[in-house]
């Protein structure tokens, strides 16, 4: 089996490319809410079903001076933009996530270390992704 070593992300939000200041980890989840369908008498286990399908993710980027007026335009909190992630990059051909977002949670973080200053950042799924990893969409 083939395994990804790389740090070639591509990370977008709301038309803003963030890629190049990405630090850290980048977490991105698909869930689903099962729903519980057990009914009946005499009935030993839960029974459960599909429920909806949900969609989160999470990353840091750097917090860089220079381009702080651009970054912070796109990462107010409250924010509801596309969010599109390829973990490999944005060539033709390479896995895809897009999903309109709402940005829920941005904080920064310092460390006594002063190895870098970064916006951790939290987003959870608006609507139905148009592209998903797991689905096998492509940019």
């Amino acid at each position: 089996m083939a395994t990804l070593a790389a740090n070639d992300a591509y990370l977008s939000f709301n038309g803003v490319d963030v890629s190049g200041y990405w630090t850290g980890n980048a977490d991105y989840s698909a869930s689903n809410s099962t729903n519980e369908t057990t009914s009946g008498s005499g009935v030993d286990h839960v029974q459960r079903e599909p429920g909806l399908n949900d969609h989160s993710m999470s990353f840091s980027v750097t917090y860089d001076t220079a381009n702080l007026g651009t970054i912070r335009s796109a990462l107010e909190v409250g924010t509801k933009g596309t969010l599109v992630y390829g973990p490999e990059g944005n060539t033709v051909g390479l896995p895809k996530f897009e999903c309109s977002m709402i940005l829920t949670a941005a904080s920064v973080s310092q460390t006594i270390s002063k190895e870098h200053v970064m916006w951790e950042l939290e987003f959870e799924a608006a609507a139905e992704p148009t592209a998903t990893i797991e689905g096998g969409d492509t940019f």
